[in-house]
């Protein structure tokens, strides 16, 4: 069993190791990318919107925005860097809880940073607040759990197939229209219980959404429960796939 010290020692070696990846090999890209284009996007729409019903206001994007960000970031920054550092689950004295956290922590410190932006520009709105922040916290889990599962396997499939690299941008542009972010969930009509049910992304946005706002869109019946239920199986599926030889390992880690 690893001490408090040294488990703090390799969750730093890899998160550290993430951020050289993945966010310092280019830190202006990244600082534009995941900062400044949020912030300008959040205070233009915001004060372009002043007057909008809370219903359709600038919050409900933004929200529902950050969660998909949250996901795609998951895929890219932490589903990615697990399968990277996959080798190290050789080593018993580095337990692959401690590589998930080390995987999970700069998607989720950037969501922190876009609902800081978001809630910063609130304080200067007159949008109606309410909810709790419990709504928000699930909305974060079931996209991060999603995203990181999603990613081991989109790093696999890469392995297979080497152009899926310049394909998985696309399928991350496709999530983002299939995802209620841009419209709302009542938007799909008889489809609507359907595709919440089906894609746990629609099920986080609109937590989220609940968690700035007392107006938001009713879910069905257990779609709650079967959402974690789906970003969960996506989550062991990755992980589960992590420990699979691949035809790349050995040559990777000779």
């Amino acid at each position: 069993m690893m001490s408090p010290t040294a488990t703090l020692s390799a969750l730093g070696l890899l998160v550290k190791g993430c951020l050289r990846r993945e966010i310092l090999g280019a830190p202006i890209h990244a600082l534009w990318k995941h900062i400044l284009l949020p912030t300008a996007g959040v205070w233009f729409v915001s004060f372009l919107n002043t007057g909008a019903p809370a219903q359709g206001g600038w919050p409900m994007l933004a929200v529902a925005g950050a969660v998909w960000l949250l996901f795609a970031n998951s895929v890219n920054y932490g589903g990615m860097m697990l399968w990277h550092e996959r080798w190290l689950l050789r080593h018993a004295g580095i337990p692959e809880g401690l590589l998930l956290a080390a995987a999970a922590l700069v998607p989720i410190g950037l969501f922190g940073v876009h609902l800081s932006l978001i809630h910063l520009a609130l304080l200067a709105s007159s949008f109606p607040r309410g909810g709790t922040p419990v709504e928000t916290v699930l909305a974060g889990g079931i996209a991060a759990a999603a995203g990181l599962g999603a990613g081991i396997l989109a790093a696999r499939l890469s392995g297979f197939w080497h152009n899926f690299a310049f394909v998985l941008p696309k399928l991350l542009l496709a999530s983002l229209v299939l995802t209620p972010v841009f419209y709302r969930l009542s938007a799909l009509d008889g489809l609507k219980d359907a595709w919440a049910l089906a894609n746990p992304l629609s099920v986080a946005t609109e937590l989220a959404r609940a968690g700035i706002s007392f107006q938001t869109d009713a879910l069905p019946r257990y779609a709650i429960s079967i959402a974690c239920a789906w970003s969960g199986a996506i989550l062991c599926w990755g992980l589960f796939t992590l420990r699979v030889p691949s035809t790349s390992f050995a040559e990777e880690h000779m």
